[in-house]
Protein backbone atom coordinates (compact mmCIF):
# COMPACT_ATOMS: atom_id res chain seq x y z
CA UNK A 1 0.00 0.00 0.00
CA UNK A 2 1.15 3.65 -0.78
CA UNK A 3 0.91 6.17 1.55
CA UNK A 4 1.80 10.29 1.71
CA UNK A 5 3.18 11.59 4.40
CA UNK A 6 4.14 15.68 4.73
CA UNK A 7 6.64 16.20 6.69
CA UNK A 8 8.30 19.43 7.82
CA UNK A 9 10.92 20.86 6.00
CA UNK A 10 13.25 20.13 8.17
CA UNK A 11 12.28 16.36 9.05
CA UNK A 12 12.04 15.89 5.60
CA UNK A 13 16.19 17.42 5.11
CA UNK A 14 17.31 15.22 8.76
CA UNK A 15 15.42 11.96 7.12
CA UNK A 16 17.22 12.94 3.93
CA UNK A 17 20.36 12.94 5.63
CA UNK A 18 19.95 9.66 7.47
CA UNK A 19 18.98 7.86 3.93
CA UNK A 20 21.49 9.45 1.91
CA UNK A 21 24.20 8.59 4.70
CA UNK A 22 22.87 4.88 4.91
CA UNK A 23 22.21 4.57 1.17
CA UNK A 24 19.06 2.92 2.19
CA UNK A 25 15.79 4.49 0.83
CA UNK A 26 13.62 7.10 3.17
CA UNK A 27 10.30 4.65 3.17
CA UNK A 28 13.16 1.93 4.11
CA UNK A 29 13.03 4.47 7.68
CA UNK A 30 9.77 5.88 8.09
CA UNK A 31 8.49 2.27 8.05
CA UNK A 32 11.57 0.95 10.51
CA UNK A 33 9.74 3.80 12.45
CA UNK A 34 6.48 2.67 12.85
CA UNK A 35 7.44 -1.17 13.14
CA UNK A 36 8.88 -0.16 16.24
CA UNK A 37 6.41 2.52 17.41
CA UNK A 38 2.72 1.49 16.31
CA UNK A 39 2.80 -1.19 19.39
CA UNK A 40 3.00 2.11 21.45
CA UNK A 41 0.58 3.92 20.23
CA UNK A 42 -1.78 1.45 19.93
CA UNK A 43 -1.29 0.82 23.80
CA UNK A 44 -1.80 4.74 24.50
CA UNK A 45 -4.78 4.93 22.63
CA UNK A 46 -6.46 1.71 24.57
CA UNK A 47 -5.65 3.44 27.76
CA UNK A 48 -7.15 6.72 26.50
CA UNK A 49 -10.19 4.79 25.86
CA UNK A 50 -10.41 2.65 29.49
CA UNK A 51 -9.89 6.23 30.91
CA UNK A 52 -12.79 7.64 28.83
CA UNK A 53 -15.24 4.96 29.40
CA UNK A 54 -13.74 4.71 33.50
CA UNK A 55 -14.76 8.93 33.74
CA UNK A 56 -18.21 8.21 32.13
CA UNK A 57 -18.85 4.98 34.36
CA UNK A 58 -18.71 2.25 31.84
CA UNK A 59 -15.78 0.79 33.87
CA UNK A 60 -15.85 -0.62 36.98
CA UNK A 61 -12.91 0.83 39.47
CA UNK A 62 -12.16 -0.31 42.88
CA UNK A 63 -10.08 1.72 45.58
CA UNK A 64 -6.82 0.60 47.15
CA UNK A 65 -8.62 -0.21 50.31
CA UNK A 66 -10.72 -2.67 48.90
CA UNK A 67 -8.07 -4.35 46.76
CA UNK A 68 -6.23 -4.77 49.66
CA UNK A 69 -8.98 -5.55 51.88
CA UNK A 70 -9.98 -8.29 49.22
CA UNK A 71 -6.13 -9.97 48.83
CA UNK A 72 -6.21 -9.65 52.45
CA UNK A 73 -2.92 -7.00 52.62
CA UNK A 74 -4.63 -5.27 55.47
CA UNK A 75 -2.13 -4.75 58.01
Amino acid sequence: MTTTVRLPADLEARLAQVAEGTGRPKSYYLRSLLEENIERLEWELSLERKVADIRAGKRQTYSLEEVERELDLEN
